[in-house]
């Protein structure tokens, strides 16, 4: 049970990706009081993380998120952006292919014409439709993947014992 639960949670909490994204875009600084462990925005009076549940005495406060954190934090996004762009413009342009068969079967008259609007239009609705639904779904657990597998390879890295 627990396994489960903790694969359907997010490594990094929804609030810190809200910070990180406004970091990034220059809105908020790096500075504030952190977990140790997962860095979420811990206030000055908490002893215990809401997102991990580790206490402030198991894994000291930081002051700032690492910069490793928000390379794990783009990799997410880049993927999840990655899909979604993907079918979206797959759609598009299986819908201009779509659009152009009427004109090439037929020749050029008023409703090869019609249907090559009519066409493009329903393959636009659709291909934004797929794009919001499927890669957005599918992004997302991709996604999640790859800043699971960073965030494994970050704490391992980060609690193996330094050799002199």
């Amino acid at each position: 049970m627990l396994k489960t639960e903790s694969r359907s949670r997010s490594v990094l909490s929804e609030r810190l990706q809200t910070l990180m994204a406004d970091v990034l875009a220059g809105n908020a600084p790096n500075a504030g009081r952190f977990c140790g462990y997962c860095y979420h925005p811990v206030g000055q009076e908490t002893d215990l993380c809401p997102h991990c549940g580790r206490s402030t005495a198991e894994w000291a406060p930081v002051n700032r998120i690492p910069e490793a954190v928000f390379a794990m934090f783009l990799a997410q996004r880049s993927r999840e952006g990655w899909v979604v762009r993907l079918i979206a413009y797959g759609g598009l342009l299986a819908g201009i292919v779509l659009s152009l068969l009427p004109i090439a079967f037929a020749d050029v008259r008023w409703w090869t014409v019609l249907s090559l609007f009519v066409i493009l239009g329903l393959s636009y609705v659709v291909a934004a439709n797929l794009a919001n639904t499927l890669g957005d779904a599918v992004g997302y657990r991709w996604g999640q993947a790859v800043l699971r597998r960073r965030w494994e390879e970050f704490v391992a890295a980060r609690e193996r014992p330094e050799k002199p």
